[in-house]
């Protein structure tokens, strides 16, 4: 069976602009309870993103900018679960645990 060119070439594009499918491994979910609420964390290591969004994912923080939100900065400090979320000159402090989802 001959490969065309252009089918190859095709293929190439797609696999480019495709990202690989995360295993399910790669992608943990937290609850961070705060005063006012809950909020369900969806951590993706592979992605480098929280509940979508790009964030920085090291070893002592989880760091990303909430999504329609100026000046808002939201981490979790992966030692103690602890999350603070800012906006603007306010300020937040919740506490995360894992959620286990179940299948």
């Amino acid at each position: 069976m001959k490969l065309h060119l252009h089918t190859l070439a095709a293929f190439l594009l797609l696999a480019a602009i495709v990202p690989p499918l995360a295993a399910d491994d790669d992608i943990k979910y937290l609850l961070c309870s705060f005063r006012q609420g809950q909020i369900k964390v969806d951590v993706n290591y592979t992605a480098e993103t929280v509940n979508g969004v790009t964030a920085i994912i090291d070893d002592k923080e989880i760091v990303w900018k909430p999504p329609g939100k100026i000046n808002a900065l939201a981490v979790i400090n992966r030692y103690t679960g602890v999350m603070q979320m800012s906006l603007g000159g306010q300020q937040d402090t919740g506490m995360c645990t894992r959620l286990v989802l179940k299948k």
